[in-house]
This record gives structure tokens, sequence and C-alpha cells, in this order.
């Protein structure tokens, strides 16, 4: 999660980096379906719908996916934190 929210805001400065974003946010996506995690899985779908990747140009829907990506990180230590 965190290597995607950083791959996020190089794209805002290096636009090239929103194809290797929405890259690494579908593997992801394979490993929390692969795990079973269902509802983490929908979310990172639902980023991945918004997300459209420009080489020469900054993202329509850069705030968008940064809140979405803020509130699944933030879901996924509320649900670490309760497996501890």
């Amino acid at each position: 999660m965190n290597k995607l929210c950083e791959l996020h805001e190089q794209g805002v400065a290096e636009p090239s980096k929103c194809r290797e974003f929405n890259s690494h946010a579908s593997l992801f996506l394979d490993r929390l379906e692969g795990m079973g995690a269902v509802e983490m899985a929908d979310r990172m779908m639902e980023l991945l719908g918004g997300c459209s990747p420009k080489d020469f140009s900054p993202c329509d829907n850069r705030l968008s996916t940064k809140g979405a990506l803020e509130r699944l990180l933030q879901r996924v230590r509320e649900k670490m934190e309760k497996s501890i």
C-alpha cells in the first residue's frame, strides 16, 4: 500500500509513473482476491475503475484516486490492528 501511495504521488510530477501505478495497483488487486479479501478487493477495483493512466499529462482523477488510496490504507490499518 505504501508503494502504491508513493507511486501515485510521483505520478503528479511524472505522468509516466501513472502507468506504473496502474500496473502495481492491478497486481495488488490480484493479491487481495487471492487472499479472499473481498471487501478490500472491491475497493481496489473501484479505484482502478477511475484510474486512467496518461503518459504526457496529469491525471484527471488524481484527487479522487488519492482520496480512495488514503481510505483504503486506513481500512488496511484498521484490519491489521484488529488481527493483532
